[in-house]
Parts: structure tokens; C-alpha cells; sequence
């Protein structure tokens, strides 16, 4: 895999398919606790980044956050939850997982909106973590509106096209 994140892109990577797996409410929860936040805090927290991070660094730290962001807009608008302060607390976070080491207690900081609903965040990081437990409705990535875990839409599936375990083949999406 190539590291276009630098070296936590696994960890990126894995925080932008959980954004997909918001609620509604969730989203406002984040909304509320980046507006809540302390913005000197989270200016130092930019500005440390900015000053640790090489010129390298620096780019795949800002490409995580980019992509993080456009991913809450996108997972935000299906969600009919299109307040920026989400998309701006997706930015702080990726941004925050892709630098990791270099921003010490800083990391809390621009995590610590998402991470009141994602506990993946608030753990250990780099080390191991428990995932936390899933609705029935993330685990078969079935929802009441017909949209699956990446964001697009699911067609039915027919009896043959399910596996044993109840899932469908990749080439039926």
C-alpha cells in the first residue's frame, strides 16, 4: 500500500470509513463539541503542527485533512446534517491522526470533537484498540434509506447472489 498519508495512513484511511457510519445525531453531537471547543487551543494545536511537520510531512498531513473533510460533507449531506463546523472537525481530526506523534497532547485537541463519538479516537493511539460495538443495521451495512457503508446505494440482493454468510458478492453492487 502506498503510505499517501504518511506514516498512520492505515489509521486515516480507517477514520474515513467510520466517518460514513455517523448517525444524524452523532454529527450533531460532533457539530456542538467543535463549537464548543476552546479555538486558542485548537490554534496552537495547528501551529505546533505546522511547526514539526517537514515540508513532506506537511503535505500528507494536509491531504488527509482535505480528503477528510470533502468525505464529512458528502456523509453529512445524506444525512440532511450540513453544518461546516462537521466537515471542520473531520479536517482537525485527520489532520491530527496523519501527524500523530509529532503534536503530543495537541492530538486531543483536534480529535477530541469526533472523538466524543468515535472512541477509536480517544484511545490509545498507534496501539492496539477495541472497536467499539456496532448497531445490527452498521453490521449488515443495511439502513432505513438505502444507503450502504461507502456511501452509495445497495441494490437488493437476489438468493443467488448472497453467500453463505448472507453477504453479496462484490459484483453485485
Amino acid at each position: 500500500m502506498r503510505l499517501i498519508f504518511g506514516p498512520h495512513t492505515q489509521r486515516v484511511l480507517k477514520f474515513l470509513a467510520d466517518l460514513w457510519l455517523l448517525t444524524p445525531d452523532e454529527i450533531s453531537t460532533v457539530t456542538q463539541t467543535w463549537k464548543e471547543a476552546n479555538d486558542l487551543e485548537r490554534a496552537e494545536a495547528w501551529a505546533q503542527l505546522h511547526r514539526d511537520a517537514s515540508t513532506e510531512d506537511w503535505d500528507r498531513i494536509l491531504a488527509a485533512a482535505s480528503v477528510a473533510r470533502r468525505q464529512a460533507m458528502d456523509a453529512a449531506y445524506l444525512l440532511e446534517r450540513t453544518d461546516w463546523a462537521f466537515w471542520a472537525a473531520a479536517w482537525d481530526a485527520a489532520a491530527a491522526i496523519a501527524a500523530e506523534e509529532s503534536i503530543g497532547s495537541y492530538y486531543y485537541v483536534l480529535t477530541g470533537p469526533l472523538g466524543s463519538v468515535m472512541p477509536s479516537l480517544s484511545g490509545a493511539r498507534s496501539g492496539a484498540s477495541v472497536p467499539a460495538q456496532r448497531t445490527e443495521e452498521v453490521q449488515t451495512g443495511k439502513s432505513n434509506r438505502g444507503i450502504g457503508r461507502s456511501g452509495t446505494r445497495k441494490a437488493p440482493a437476489s438468493a443467488q447472489e448472497a453467500d453463505q454468510t448472507g453477504r453479496t458478492s462484490a459484483g453485485s453492487r
